[in-house]
This record gives C-alpha cells, sequence and structure tokens, in this order.
C-alpha cells in the first residue's frame, strides 16, 4: 500500500512540474537548444565520471592485489624462517637429551677421561646430518663456560685452540667472539662474524642459544649455528631483486633487531627504524621505485621490516593508461558530437510543444480537478490499509515485533494499557423481507453498508474491523485502561441494542461472540479463534455469546483446521513466542477444561504430530541431513504433549537458523576458552572453524569486544599460566606448552610484559 501511496504522490509532483513548465515556456530556439545540450551534457559526464571511477577502481584494485601478493609471499617466507628457529630449538633440546653433554656441560676442569668423552661426542655428531639437512647452515658447536671447551662435529677442543688453531679467525677480535659467546645480549640474534672472518669471501652469521633455557635444571652450555648470509637471503624472495637497496630486518622489539640482510646503501635504515624515521626512509625508496612494509608474526611477535619493488616499477601500466586515455577521448568526443546531433533533430519538436502549451493554459483547471481526485484516491487506499493490518492482527499474520509496532502506530494503538478481544459478528436478513421504510428487498451490497455504518455508530470510531465473507463481520475490540475487565460486558450491552436497532429498523438479526480477552494485540487471533466458535452457540434469545460460557464437551477435543494452519505459519516464520501461546491454548482447552478420554487425547496428539510433519517437510533445503535424521528420530518417539511442543520449537529454531553478530561472537569466545591452549589457534583456525573470513571477523572481534583477537586470546593464556604458577607444582618448562606457546622465550617476554616479573620470579615470591 505505501507503494501505491509514492506513486501518486509522484503523480502529483509531476503534474505540479508539468503545470510550472508551462509558466517558463521558451519563445526563442537559442536558450531551448542550450537547455537541450545541457540535459544531454550532464548525462555525458555522468557516464564519463562512472569511466573515470572504474579507471580508479581498476588501478586500486590492481595495486591492492600486488601488495596482497608480496604480502603472502613475505608470510610465506615468514614461516619457513621461523619453522628453520623452531628446527634449531629442537636440535638443541635432543642433544639435552644425551647425558654425556650435560656431564660435559657441567664440568669445571677436562681431564682425560672427559676429554675421550668429548672427542666420542664430536664423532658421534660427525654422523649426524639432521640440522645440516634442514637448515641454511654451515657449521654447529657447543661451547662450555665451565671449561672453556668447545664441542663440534668431528672436535672437542678448547676455546682458545678452536679460535686460532682450527678456524684462523682474526687474532684482534678474539675477545668479541668470546662475548658474543657469553653475552646473553647477543642471544637469539643473527651476529655478522665479518670481524672474526675478514678475508672470507662470504659473508657469516652466528646465531647463539642459551641452552639453560631449553632444560629444566641449569646447563652451562650455548649453542652456536654458523649460518651463510647468502643461505639466509635464499629463504626471502624479498631479497631476491636486482635493486641495490634490497633490505630485511627482523625485529624482536622496536629497537631490537636480531637479524638484518641489507645491501651496502641500505645499512642504515635500521637506524631510520628505530629512530621511527620510516616515512623519511619510504620517500627515499619511492624515488628508487622501492616500497617498505611491514609484518608481524602472530606465531612469534616477530617484526619484519622489509622493502620490495614498488607497484609503479613492476607493472607495465602504461598500456592500460594509454587505453583508458584513448576511450575516455572518444567517448568525450562521440558524445558531443551525438548531443549536438540529438539535439538539432529534437529542437523542432520542442518548439512545437511551446506553441501547445499556450492550449494547455487553458486546460489548467481540468488539470486541478485531476490533482483533486488523485487525492480523493489516495484518501480512499487509508481504509483498505487500515483494514488490511486489522486482518492481518486478527489472523495471526504479523509475527515481527517491529512489524507489530509498526501497524498499531498506523492504527493509533500505541498504548501499552489497552486490553483486545476478537468479535465474530453475523448478520442475517431473510430474502422474503423489505426495508419497513420502502418496502424494497435489502440487498446483499445494502445489508453490508446499513451494517457498518451501524457498527461504527454503536461500537465507536475507529472501528478495527474487516469482513472475512458477506454478512460477517470481523472486529478487534479495544478497551482504553478505565474499561478494566469490563470489555466483555461493554461489548454485549454495545452488541444488544445495535441488535435490537438493526431489527426494528431493517429486520436484519445480528448474532456475535467474543472471547477472551488479552493485553498484546500480537494475541488477540487466539480470541478471534475463541469468538468464531463461541458464534456458533448464539439463538435468537443469546444473541451474543462468550467464548467462557462455553460448556465444554469432554467427547470431542478442540483441534480446528484454523489453529493448525496458523501452527504451521508461526513455525515456519520462526515466531517461538506466538507457538509457545498457541500450545498453551490447546494445552487449556483440551486438557484443563476438558476431561477427554485416553482415546481423544491420542487422536488430538496424532492431529497435533501431523501438523508438525508438514512443518518438518517444509524445512530449508540446506538443513544439516544430521539435524533432520534426529529430528526424524524423535518424530517416532512415544508422543507426548511436551514432545510435541519440544518438535515445534526445535523446528521454530530450524526455520530461525540466523545468527547475529553479538551470538557469534560469544560462541567464539567460548571456542576460544575451551581451546587456547592449542598452539595452532590463529584467526585462520576461527576462519575455518565457523565459515567466516578472517578480516571480517578481526573487525566484528574488535567492535564487540573493544581488543584485537590475539590481544584477548594472550590475555587468556597469560592468565591461565599465572593460576597454573600460583596454584600448582608444573614444571616452568612444561608451563607455556600447556598455555598454547611454541617458544619458551616469547612466553617469558609476554609474561614479564603483563605482570612485570618472570614466570619463575612469581613462584618464588
Amino acid at each position: 500500500m505505501n507503494i501505491k501511496f509514492n506513486t501518486m504522490q509522484n503523480d502529483l509532483n509531476s503534474q505540479k512540474n508539468y503545470t510550472s513548465s508551462t509558466n517558463a515556456r521558451q519563445n526563442d530556439r537559442l536558450p531551448l537548444m542550450l537547455k537541450m545540450v545541457s540535459s544531454y551534457s550532464i548525462f555525458l559526464f555522468i557516464i564519463l565520471m562512472l569511466f573515470v571511477h572504474l579507471y580508479i577502481s581498476d588501478t586500486k584494485n590492481a595495486h591492492s592485489q600486488y601488495q596482497w601478493q608480496v604480502k603472502s609471499t613475505l608470510m610465506s617466507n615468514v614461516e619457513l624462517f621461523e619453522k628453520d628457529l623452531d628446527i634449531m630449538n629442537a636440535y638443541c633440546r635432543q642433544l639435552l637429551q644425551d647425558n654425556r653433554i650435560r656431564k660435559l656441560a657441567r664440568a669445571d676442569d677436562i681431564d682425560v677421561e672427559l676429554f675421550d668423552l668429548g672427542n666420542t661426542v664430536s664423532t658421534t655428531m660427525a654422523t649426524d646430518v639432521y640440522p645440516e639437512a634442514l637448515l641454511p647452515m654451515s657449521e654447529f658447536f657447543c661451547y662450555f663456560p665451565n671449561s672453556g671447551f668447545v664441542l663440534g662435529s668431528g672436535f672437542f677442543i678448547e676455546e682458545a685452540r678452536y679460535y686460532d688453531w682450527l678456524k684462523d679467525y682474526s687474532e684482534d677480535e678474539h675477545d668479541a667472539f668470546v662475548k658474543v659467546l657469553t653475552s646473553p645480549a647477543d642471544y637469539y640474534h643473527f651476529i655478522p662474524m665479518n670481524a672474526f672472518r675478514p678475508y672470507s669471501s662470504k659473508t657469516y652469521y652466528m646465531y647463539v642459544i642459551d641452552m639453560n633455557d631449553l632444560y629444566y635444571m641449569n646447563i652451562d652450555a650455548i649453542a652456536c649455528f654458523v649460518l651463510e648470509e647468502e643461505k639466509l637471503s635464499s629463504l626471502f624472495e624479498c631479497l631476491a631483486t636486482d635493486s641495490p637497496y634490497r633490505y630485511l630486518s627482523i625485529h624482536s622489539t622496536h629497537t631490537d633487531s636480531i637479524l638484518s640482510l641489507h645491501t651496502p646503501e641500505s645499512e642504515n635504515f635500521d637506524s631510520l627504524i628505530e629512530d621511527d624515521l620510516l616515512d623519511k626512509m619510504n620517500d627515499f625508496l619511492e624515488s628508487h621505485k622501492m616500497s617498505m612494509d611491514t609484518h608481524t608474526s602472530a606465531k612469534t611477535g616477530f617484526t619484519y621490516y622489509y622493502s620490495h619493488p614498488s607497484y609503479e616499477s613492476t607493472t607495465n601500466n602504461a598500456p592500460p593508461q594509454i587505453l583508458y586515455a584513448t576511450v575516455f577521448v572518444a567517448a568525450l568526443v562521440g558524445g558531443l558530437i551525438i548531443i549536438y546531433m540529438l539535439s538539432k533533430r529534437n529542437i523542432q519538436p520542442i518548439i512545437e510543444l511551446d506553441q501547445q502549451l499556450q492550449v494547455t493554459e487553458q486546460e489548467k483547471s481540468d488539470l486541478q480537478e485531476e490533482k483533486s481526485h488523485l487525492e480523493e484516491v489516495m484518501d480512499s487506499q487509508r481504509p483498505i490499509v487500515f483494514n488490511s493490518y486489522v486482518r492481518q492482527f486478527l489472523r495471526g499474520l504479523i509475527v515481527s515485533p517491529e512489524e507489530a509496532a509498526y501497524a498499531k502506530a498506523f492504527l493509533g494503538l500505541t498504548d501499552e494499557n489497552y486490553t483486545y478481544n476478537g468479535l465474530y459478528v453475523i448478520a442475517y436478513n431473510s430474502a422474503n423481507e423489505y426495508h419497513p421504510s420502502s418496502n424494497e428487498l435489502i440487498t446483499l451490497e445494502k445489508c453490508n453498508e446499513i451494517v457498518q455504518e451501524t457498527l461504527k455508530k454503536y461500537m465507536g470510531e475507529p472501528l478495527y474491523c474487516f469482513s472475512p465473507s458477506d454478512r460477517i463481520y470481523a472486529l478487534i475490540v479495544v478497551g482504553k485502561p478505565e474499561d478494566g475487565t469490563d470489555l466483555i460486558i461493554k461489548t454485549n450491552e454495545a452488541i444488544v441494542k445495535l441488535h435490537d436497532y438493526l431489527l426494528d429498523t431493517y429486520g436484519i438479526w445480528l448474532f456475535a461472540g467474543i472471547g477472551k480477552n488479552t493485553n498484546d494485540i500480537l494475541n488477540v487471533w487466539e480470541s478471534y479463534q475463541q469468538a468464531t466458535e463461541a458464534v456458533n452457540y448464539t439463538s435468537k434469545n443469546y444473541i451474543f455469546f462468550p467464548y467462557e460460557f462455553i460448556k465444554k464437551d469432554s467427547s470431542t477435543f478442540y483441534y480446528p483446521t484454523e489453529l493448525s494452519t496458523k501452527l504451521i505459519h508461526f513455525i515456519t516464520t520462526g515466531n517461538t513466542p506466538q507457538v509457545l501461546e498457541l500450545f498453551n491454548l490447546i494445552h487449556q482447552e483440551n486438557i484443563e477444561e476438558r476431561s477427554l478420554p485416553i482415546n481423544m487425547v491420542q487422536f488430538l496428539l496424532s492431529d497435533i504430530r501431523n501438523t508438525l510433519l508438514k512443518a518438518r517437510f517444509a524445512l530449508p533445503q540446506n538443513t544439516p541431513a544430521e539435524t533432520i535424521k534426529s529430528l526424524d528420530e524423535t518424530f517416532s518417539q512415544h508422543v507426548s504433549f511436551k514432545l510435541c511442543e519440544d518438535i515445534a520449537l526445535r523446528l521454530c529454531k530450524l526455520f530461525t537458523m540466523k545468527t547475529d553478530d553479538s551470538d557469534l561472537i560469544s560462541t567464539i569466545e567460548k571456542y576460544i576458552h575451551d581451546n587456547y591452549a592449542d598452539p595452532s589457534m590463529g584467526l585462520n583456525k576461527i576462519s575455518d572453524e565457523f565459515q567466516i573470513s578472517e578480516s571480517y571477523f578481526s573487525h566484528l572481534f574488535k567492535e564487540k569486544k573493544g581488543v584485537n583477537f590475539s590481544t584477548y586470546l594472550e590475555t587468556i593464556r597469560l592468565s591461565e599460566a599465572s593460576r597454573l604458577i600460583r596454584e600448582t607444582d608444573i614444571s616452568l618448562n612444561e608451563l607455556y606448552l600447556s598455555v598454547g606457546y611454541n617458544n619458551v622465550n616469547t612466553f617469558r617476554r609476554a609474561f614479564k610484559k603483563v605482570y612485570g616479573i618472570t614466570p619463575s620470579a612469581m613462584r618464588d615470591g
């Protein structure tokens, strides 16, 4: 109906504009020509702007795609790199399982027996190809600070002899070499070895691991991996470009770089990063057709700063630009030509139309009459909409609170204290009876008109009424707050007066049934259903019959076809409150107010079950097969009233399976709390589990919870770690694994960042 109103209003506006245009007609050809050209030009301008927008969108999309490819490639490289770090840790843990190595590490002095033991272990390490096969390393050795010995593949000698004799490193940097092995600040960093190997044709890095961090007891041993820069660089494709400004730096914190791979031209980039001069660096790189981006690993928390060729330098976008420019110019020139030709061709009919406008002015009065007619039509549509809402309420077709609120506002029923009831009225006049005043036969149309007017007179206006069929009238009786519980009594008095008037004046009999009062207009359908039952008990002596006066027959059950239809409707629209209300009605009518024998109860339950089966076969096609199987098994159980109600509610849920954002986040929250110890827990895990994109989930989670997903997960893990430290005797070397961390150092850093102390300090305290 709203569409009809809008259409009519648009017609009126069009007529107004058309009338106004007659007053502004042009008598000169040139102004008309200019107006026409302007109109066509606006259309051409819109098309060209859409074309420009398409070009800009296409360019942005290509640029975004390139950035995504670069980012995706780096993430793959980071995964390989961090996997190598895990392998190093795993290899060190494997070595610590060897009691001989632990014995060598604890020894303060190496005697002959321990020396032989060290040579035996070195021989064993020489046959172990595990690290060399999996890591881009050139050498591996262990340094024992207590004894000053170095253990490696095929050697076990003092550190000084290893440095001077075996490796022949620079004597001037001997102390610096030892400092790297003994300084915790250098642990877990890739330390350049240019100072130790000044004459080497290749660049090497030392990666030092404190083996104390990997064992539950103190092990005075330092593991050192020697890696070749070229092999490290091969792990990252961003370093494979020919640009002189290749750069990759991995930071554990903003000022702590654990690895820098760069060309001489970009060696000062580390200082720019630490001084927050990334904008300056980007400006510099842009001038050399390079870009700088960052990526933070969700696994380790490392931040990767890397350079790569800019989009402009790697994409040949000149041909597309030329093509777009050519098409743009062609469209502009062609459009101007078409505008000129169309304007020239169409100007003559417009001039003729200008002459006809003079005649239109004379018809202005006719146009005003038509306008008045349209306004009358608009007014005539309002009762139709009004009656439509009344019909929907009485038949229970309005299910959503939003629709109900709108309909109540349209009907003027906004007071929450109103009482409602359904009234069912039947008018009857004999075909042989005539109008007392004119002796004319009262036709069906005349009878309906008389009854409608009389209802308005005695029931008051507005009259909430619609006619389901000839001589039948369904009404919503509205009780004001002051009416209280006397609504049925007042309606009875009005119906009696109305009946007496119609009978005395027109010879029309009136019979009416009324249901029970309700405070919710959404439940007025129940009163209406009761009213249709109550009217069957009327007679010439009882023209008005309330449903409450019906003596319930215990030999028949109450489940009319209308209730079955309503139940299916409520279920398929997901209206759970109305489903419960309908089952309450069925229970009250058949269990509370009738004493049905067991066979009648079984017949009733059988009919309800058949209704539910109809709803079951109307389920959406995408309903999971397991859910349907479970539901069908429920149907095969012993039928009871409670079972039927439960099945109805389950069906109702299946028809409204759409979960809002808040429910989804609550479900995911529970999933996180149940699975936080899973090391693979992350955005991709959530995405796969709940079929939601990572970007949308990240945005939605931040909006609903106020924190990032990674921060939320880390808070849960660290809170649980704190509880385990305080309430259990779990080993600190097992603690980080039990709360979902893969790396003990990452766990320690995160724990100290939140609680200000290390896990061991918290336990000691």
